[in-house]
């Protein structure tokens, strides 16, 4: 069922959602709201499923919008929410992360599937398995488009599970991807960290920061 709803945080931006596909939650939140995107750049949301990354980065009003979803249904309703809202400079493309390669872009945005489950363990929706677990598209795999989409000294703004940081970190910088800020998300009930949020940048230099961490109040 296709529900309205509005972006966390943001009331006044409203979105469709759809209950047969994975709903805005903390990880959408938490990554959008550590964007910085200028004017002039050309961002990439990967996986963008309904579109939720994209309205946060159209709070910076930038130059071009770009949604990636392998999901024909999510392609739909991205496109829905962004006449929504009447934003005009965004295209919505049906492919594979695995496979795409287009123009580079100044920023990518991504908050992939994070979590090793075997097949018989990811349920019986096959677009919440796709969004949640990883499967084909692996961690290097991701990596590898990543670096092929984004420009030299572009910037990557990335959410993934804090047990595989040390994962992330290696395949970042197997493709020159330089990590700039870390950022731990901790839910206030739980004694360790979930989430992390990472900006990474191509060919940039070494120097990282680790920023205070975001605690999550259920």
């Amino acid at each position: 069922m296709i529900t309205k709803d509005y972006l966390p945080n943001h009331p006044e931006i409203e979105l469709y959602q759809d209950d047969t596909m994975l709903r805005i939650n903390t990880d959408t939140y938490v990554l959008g709201e550590f964007l910085n995107i200028y004017r002039n750049d050309t961002v990439l949301d990967m996986g963008t499923n309904q579109g939720a990354l994209l309205l946060y980065a159209n709070l910076f009003h930038p130059k071009k919008l770009i949604g990636l979803e392998i999901n024909p249904e999510g392609v739909a309703l991205a496109k829905r929410n962004m006449e929504l809202n009447h934003i005009e400079n965004a295209e919505i493309i049906c492919g594979d992360i695995i496979t795409y390669k287009n123009d580079p872009v100044d920023v990518i945005i991504c908050n992939p599937p994070y979590f090793k489950t075997k097949e018989d363990n990811k349920g019986l929706n096959n677009f919440k398995a796709i969004a949640k677990h990883e499967g084909e598209l692996t961690l290097k795999l991701l990596v590898d488009s990543i670096e092929r989409n984004l420009k030299d000294n572009g910037t990557l703004y990335f959410l993934f599970l804090s047990q595989r940081l040390d994962e992330v970190l290696m395949e970042l910088r197997r493709k020159h991807l330089i990590p700039k800020i870390i950022k731990f998300v901790f839910d206030k009930e739980k004694k360790y960290s979930n989430v992390f949020l990472v900006k990474a940048i191509k060919n940039g230099k070494p120097g990282l920061v680790v920023e205070k961490p975001i605690q999550i109040e259920r």
